[in-house]
C-alpha cells in the first residue's frame, strides 16, 4: 500500500503484487524443496544433502565414474609400487584436482540449463564449452603430475635406468 499525497485526504492505493517468481523458486516449488533462503538447522542434515549431491553426481555423470575408476587404478598401482609420503601427497592432489574439476563442470552445466530452461543460447554454449575446457586442463595437470611421480617407479620396475629413476631410487635407499 502506498499513500498518494496529492491532496489533503491521503488516498490509499493498492499496488498489485505481480512479482514474477524466479526460475530457482519455481524449481523449488516443483520439487517441494525449502525456500532458497532457508538454512539447514542441523549439521547432519547438511551432511546428508552434501553426500546426496556427491552420490547424484556419481550416478548421473559418466565422466565422474571414469575419474573415480581411474583414481582407484592409481591407488592400486601406487600401493603396488610403494610410493612414499610426498609422492602420495602429489598423487592425491592430482586426482582430487580432476574430480573437483568434474564437480564444478557438473554444477556449471546444471545452472546454465536452469537459467536458459534447456533452450539453446550461444552464451550458454560458450559457458559450457569453457567449463568442459576447465576439466581438460585439470585432467592434463593430473596426467603430468602422475607421469612425473610414476615414471621413475615404472621404469625401475621394468629395469630401465634413467638419471631420474636412479636419483629417485637412491633417495628411497
Amino acid at each position: 500500500m502506498t499513500t498518494d499525497s496529492r491532496d489533503n485526504n491521503f488516498i490509499q492505493t493498492a499496488e498489485p503484487d505481480y512479482k514474477e517468481k524466479s526460475a530457482v523458486e519455481k524449481l523449488a516449488e516443483q520439487n517441494n524443496a525449502k525456500a532458497p533462503t532457508q538454512r539447514n538447522k542441523n549439521f547432519f542434515i547438511s551432511l546428508y544433502h552434501a553426500l546426496k549431491g556427491i552420490f547424484l553426481v556419481v550416478i548421473r555423470e559418466r565422466n565422474m565414474r571414469f575419474h573415480l575408476a581411474f583414481a582407484f587404478f592409481v591407488l592400486v598401482i601406487g600401493l603396488y609400487l610403494g610410493l612414499n609420503r610426498s609422492e602420495w601427497l602429489w598423487v592425491v592432489i592430482a586426482v582430487f584436482l580432476a574430480v573437483y574439476g568434474e564437480f564444478l563442470n557438473t554444477v556449471v552445466e546444471a545452472v546454465v540449463d536452469l537459467v536458459v530452461e534447456r533452450k539453446y543460447h550461444p552464451l550458454a554454449g560458450l559457458v559450457k564449452d569453457v567449463s568442459a575446457g576447465m576439466v581438460i586442463v585439470a585432467v592434463t595437470a593430473e596426467m603430468l603430475i602422475l607421469v612425473i611421480i610414476f615414471q621413475p617407479h615404472v621404469w625401475h620396475y621394468f629395469g630401465i635406468q634413467t638419471d631420474l629413476s636412479r636419483f629417485v631410487h637412491r633417495l628411497k635407499g
